[in-house]
């Protein structure tokens, strides 16, 4: 495995923490959620046309109008998955939608196998097991009643689905079309299609120049382009190496980077369990890093 695979999903991971903690303190600050998914989708098309000055490189001779509908398709996807997600949280408990987000793992090995026929080894299916393992039990936080576990569980499985068959799909078509073309048209879909949360940001009057600290504006910038860049490497990574699997696996560090970056931060990423649970939570947070770590090793052995 070369230097670049490793480095970008990894890279991804961190990048995902970061934004989430930043995101985190900015909607906690009052700012919406429409606000929050217009301008990341928003951010991330403009980020990703900058391979428009790239070559294209691809295996098929011209590109048939037919192959342009699989960026949208892609695309489309990905919208909808960002959708499924911020569902899943609002029909519940966090501690129940995150870590059931994590079987993407799982799913997009299960879909390469399936869909695409790939002969993955015995070890990446172990591997996809063991991080789907090791992410939950670093994500998951008990003491809070759940509600409505039932809407939860179908809007969480749902977006690891739809997440999961887009990489796979993108990982299938991206070599036939072009990742210097692929990419940019991929992520303007879910640019433009974001503009169905003006109406609503609108009607309810809500606007960036109400908030009152400009603290809380640097945190959301912050998020919106750390998200953005995140992105950009993860979906860089399966393009260019062509392996969902792996880069996923990879890019499930996130859930450890962001038990670090808690715990090293304290308050500012949100704080750290309580005194009575501290010792539980944690122990269940290193073994869900030994776990990850496992599937790791055995990805790059």
């Amino acid at each position: 495995m070369s230097l670049e695979a490793l480095i970008l999903p990894l890279g991804a991971g961190l990048l995902y923490a970061c934004a989430a903690i930043a995101l985190k303190r900015a909607l906690g600050a009052g700012i919406p959620g429409g606000w929050v998914n217009l301008l990341s989708n928003a951010s991330m098309a403009l980020l990703f046309q900058i391979f428009w000055i790239f070559p294209q490189t691809s295996q098929s001779h011209g590109t048939p109008f037919v192959l342009f509908l699989t960026p949208v398709a892609c695309g489309a996807l990905f919208f909808f998955g960002q959708a499924c997600t911020f569902r899943a949280i609002a029909a519940g408990d966090v501690s129940v939608a995150t870590p059931l987000l994590g079987t993407k793992v799982l799913m997009v090995a299960l879909l390469s196998f399936f869909l695409l026929g790939k002969a993955l080894p015995a070890s990446w299916w172990f591997a996809s097991l063991l991080a789907t393992l090791g992410i939950g039990l670093i994500s998951y936080t008990s003491g809070k009643s759940v509600h409505r576990h039932g809407a939860t569980i179908i809007w969480s499985l749902l977006a690891a689905g739809v997440f999961a068959l887009t990489d796979v799909l993108v990982q299938h078509w991206v070599p036939l079309f072009g990742f210097a073309r692929f990419a940019p048209l991929m992520f303007a879909v879910p640019g433009f299609l974001s503009v169905v949360y003006v109406p609503g940001l609108l009607r309810r009057r809500i606007f960036l120049s109400d908030v009152d600290r400009r603290e809380t504006l640097i945190w959301l910038a912050s998020g919106v382009l750390l998200l953005a860049l995140q992105c950009l490497g993860m979906y860089t990574s399966i393009g260019h190496f062509g392996s969902a699997t792996v880069t996923n696996i990879l890019y499930g560090s996130r859930c450890l980077w962001s038990v670090i970056l808690v715990w090293l931060l304290g308050s500012i990423a949100g704080g750290l369990p309580s005194v009575g649970d501290h010792r539980i939570i944690m122990v269940r947070r290193l073994i869900g890093a030994l776990l990850l770590f496992a599937a790791m090793a055995l990805v790059l052995s």
